[in-house]
């Protein structure tokens, strides 16, 4: 494996201080996965903007945990699918996502449906089959909402595919 440098404000390339600095502000420490994706101002923004984006969809936050750790799940991610306590800390998060990594079915039928659902939309690269569809929005979700499964995956994909090139280390963050 090629290694790459867990930049801090002082190695980072100039474009990505700014952008890690906002990230601080807002979120404190700075993850292993952020401080590496900090090599490219780019792929640091796409990730920001993406999570930006998929904070502020109509998914609720354990809907859109369920689409995060079931597609980097899918995706074998060894960071992003660590323990991490940023993904939440009530009992219903660390349930669903204790269940996701272990590969048992959720008690919530909606969020079981919602986790095959984006399982499928991950594995099949979005060839999904009608049946899928039909099923996903008969329980209740909407064309928006696939949409938004769709910009958290294209998330989790930037994330599991930069940490399975650059070995991304776990932190405390993670782990």
């Amino acid at each position: 494996m090629i290694p790459f440098q867990l930049h801090d404000m002082e190695t980072a390339p100039h474009s990505s201080r700014a952008i890690m600095a906002d990230m601080q502000r807002h979120g404190g420490d700075l993850p292993n996965l952020l401080r590496t994706l900090a090599e490219s101002p780019v792929a640091l923004d796409a990730y920001r903007q993406l999570a930006t984006l998929l904070g502020g969809s109509s998914l609720t936050p354990i809907e859109q945990q369920v689409v995060y750790v079931t597609a980097a799940h899918t995706n074998q991610c060894h960071y992003c699918t660590s323990p991490n306590p940023m993904l939440g800390d009530d009992a219903q998060a660390d349930e669903v996502t204790s269940a996701i990594r272990r590969g048992q079915r959720l008690v919530d039928v909606r969020l079981q449906t919602l986790r095959r659902f984006t399982a499928a939309m991950t594995e099949h690269r979005g060839w999904v089959p009608e049946a899928d569809v039909e099923s996903f929005l008969r329980a209740g979700f909407t064309r928006e909402n696939l949409l938004e499964v769709i910009t958290g995956i294209a998330l989790v994909t930037l994330s599991s595919y930069a940490n399975h090139v650059t070995a991304t280390p776990l932190d405390h963050l993670a782990a």
